[in-house]
């Protein structure tokens, strides 16, 4: 465990991060009170040191896991994506795949769910990546369990407070279910909890 390694590489990266930073410290925070813990992410590395553009979470969460223990799966289905995330981290299990398909084949107990695998190219029409995210958080409905922390990338909020984005319709339902955002920003997170019990 070398949690002071990973204390000063997350300082020196996090003013890097812009509009995520505060959102990742709220997500290694919650980590942090838990031993050895699972991350799995979809979509993965995809360019090199665009910590301000795309976030690199893979390269975060890599070092994480390198520093604390656990374990870390990175899915992507760009060939290309997924040599440069192979070649630049040293603890993930990077597998080239549909994510859909590859979390709902996934088995266990899952503590950070990271869903930003579709890019969303316009964002006066969200339906579709907001649609393929809400997928992945069905199909990944056997690792998921109450505490799981389930973030998707890349939202915004109108002047009118409309929300837009990847996870719009992940948040209409955690609206529904009546599960308040733990993180609420340009990315959004959840606690899950069992609706049903």
């Amino acid at each position: 465990m070398m949690p002071n390694t990973w204390n000063k590489y997350f300082d020196e990266i996090s003013p890097r991060l812009a509009k995520r930073r505060s959102s990742f410290e709220t997500m290694f925070e919650f980590l942090s009170d838990i031993k050895h813990p699972t991350i799995v992410e979809t979509g993965t590395y995809r360019e090199e040191n665009n910590y301000e553009g795309d976030g690199c979470s893979t390269l975060l969460f890599d070092k994480y896991i390198e520093c604390h223990g656990g374990n870390f799966i990175s899915i992507d289905n760009d060939p290309k994506a997924c040599q440069l995330a192979r070649k630049e981290t040293t603890e993930a299990l990077v597998l080239e795949r549909d994510s859909v398909e590859a979390l709902g084949e996934m088995e266990g107990r899952v503590d950070l769910l990271y869903l930003d695998s579709y890019n969303i190219e316009d964002w006066n029409n969200d339906w579709a990546p907001a649609a393929h995210h809400l997928k992945e958080l069905c199909a990944a409905k056997n690792i998921i369990r109450p505490g799981t922390l389930i973030v998707v990338d890349d939202n915004y909020q109108t002047g009118s407070g409309k929300l837009i984005g990847k996870g719009r319709l992940i948040h209409e339902l955690m609206e529904s279910l009546g599960i308040e955002p733990y993180i609420f920003g340009y990315q959004i997170g959840w606690i899950w909890e069992e609706p049903w019990e």
